[in-house]
């Protein structure tokens, strides 16, 4: 059985204010977890250049993605 993550968030936003991402931390948390595949979803926003650097960083298939908030929840969009 594969085991991904699609919802991983990058990048502070109103939603996530007090939030502060390590690079590290989530290649530590790839690893731990043994993940086959992740997506980087933020909160209506996409850093391409943030996202080229986990790609880099990391030995699994990342997909780009975004959360968009909507009035009565969230929509993944992973392409």
């Amino acid at each position: 059985m594969r085991k991904i993550d699609l919802h991983i968030h990058t990048v502070s936003t109103i939603t996530d204010r007090d939030f502060e991402f390590d690079v590290e931390k989530l290649k530590e948390y790839v690893t731990v977890s043994n993940l086959d595949c992740i997506s980087i979803t933020n909160h209506n926003c996409f850093d391409h250049e943030q996202y080229i650097e986990i790609v880099d960083l990391l030995d699994i298939p990342v997909f780009p993605g975004i959360e968009i908030d909507l009035e009565s929840g969230h929509l993944l969009l992973i392409s």
